[in-house]
């Protein structure tokens, strides 16, 4: 009898069929479509988890600027010189910070003064 090797028995290689070979390749091939699906989709949370984070900063930045000017200002009386300044004050930053931003054409103007009116 001639030696003849059993396919199901391992070659010199280790694989013992080629049943077994293109198991190997097909679950190479499942491990990178599995690792494609894995990357596209960590993109997306990772964007989440950034936007997430900045409302998150933005949200404790303005509540602790806002909330004790709103509260100094719920608590002051409004018809007084510091009232008045406050609010002068409060519409020159939004001024210039709208014009930081946006600058017009005509921003070599200086901005009238408010008229308080005792």
């Amino acid at each position: 009898m001639i030696n003849q090797v059993d396919p199901s028995s391992p070659g010199a290689n280790g694989i013992g069929s080629m049943s077994s070979a293109w198991a190997v390749v097909e679950a190479a091939r499942a491990g990178a479509a599995d690792a494609r699906a894995a990357a596209a989709n960590a993109l997306p949370a990772t964007v989440r988890a950034l936007g997430n984070g900045l409302h998150a900063t933005g949200f404790a930045i303005g509540f602790t600027v806002c909330f004790p000017a709103v509260l100094v200002a719920r608590l002051m009386p409004k018809d007084n010189c510091l009232a008045y300044g406050l609010v002068d004050g409060s519409r020159a930053a939004c001024d210039l910070a709208r014009e930081t931003v946006r600058p017009t054409e005509q921003a070599d103007v200086p901005p009238e003064l408010a008229v308080v009116q005792a």
